[in-house]
């Protein structure tokens, strides 16, 4: 999960290959070794990766190992665009499209309450098979809704040639991390500031002067809010950057971005 989202940062740890191919014998920066030069004593790269080597952000923590170990003061931190593989270098792949849905229908599945209610039904656990098969329903409408907009992409534009769905599917990456954000933001502003205090209640210590941070109801609804409509904008930017197509012909796109973030304001904010 942080390595798919992480495709959308606007950090990366690279490698100059140059200097890698032309200077470097030992490697420490991923194999790991003693202190030799301006390189200190590493244990080496966690993910086994060459930061030369790196393709985007998916197989880097930023842990800063490969950058204290080099002695050649090749690998860098840089800034860029966020997102800048997705649109030139990125090889997209099945299993992070079924990660990214599943991500997308895991905010449904944990608003499933909010949904039985806007529903009028009420899907008891103990009605374990009815639960079951709402619960696989509400996993996959992000992903029927993006299939369906790129089959209505097709059918409407049959004369053009369209991107297939395989990388289309990564335009929709800033609205499931919105999304998230979104879902987790109630959690983060209202549990998390009863921190101290259930900490102390933990261990039988008294609570009553320990402070509360929450924040009001209003201001959480606004911050989700905004953290949505956000992410719909840069989700119809990326989808643009990838297909390179016109604006009118990714519109089913656009909308079905538009439906699922509507949809998640209904069942996260209760827009």
């Amino acid at each position: 999960m942080n390595g798919l989202f992480a495709k959308l940062s606007m950090t990366e740890l690279r490698a100059q290959q140059g200097i890698c191919s032309a200077s470097c014998t030992t490697y420490q920066c991923y194999k790991g070794g003693p202190e030799k030069g301006e390189g200190q004593e590493t244990n080496g790269c966690p993910l086994y990766s060459h930061p030369a080597q790196l393709e985007d952000n998916r197989d880097c923590v930023l842990c800063m190992t490969c950058l204290k170990a080099c002695p050649h003061r090749s690998v860098e931190l840089n800034l860029r665009p966020p997102g800048i593989e997705l649109w030139t270098t990125h090889t997209p792949t099945y299993a992070e499209v079924c990660l990214l849905f599943l991500l997308f229908g895991a905010v449904c599945l944990h608003r499933l309450p909010e949904i039985e209610a806007i529903l009028g039904r009420s899907l008891h656990l103990d009605h374990f098979g009815w639960h079951t098969g709402a619960s696989v329903v509400v996993l996959m409408i992000p992903g029927a809704i993006a299939l369906a907009a790129h089959q209505l992409i097709r059918f409407l534009r049959r004369t053009v040639k369209s991107r297939p769905f395989l990388e289309l599917a990564y335009g929709y990456l800033p609205i499931v991390l919105g999304a998230n954000i979104a879902h987790y933001l109630q959690l983060g502003l209202t549990e998390a500031g009863r921190v101290v205090p259930v900490a102390f209640a933990t261990f039988g210590l008294g609570t009553a002067s320990l402070p509360i941070f929450v924040a009001h109801p209003a201001v959480i609804a606004f911050l989700q809010s905004v953290t949505l409509v956000v992410a719909v904008f840069l989700s119809v930017v990326l989808t643009q950057k990838i297909a390179r197509q016109s604006f009118w012909t990714l519109l089913p796109q656009h909308l079905a971005t538009g439906a699922i973030a509507a949809g998640m304001g209904q069942i996260i904010v209760g827009w």
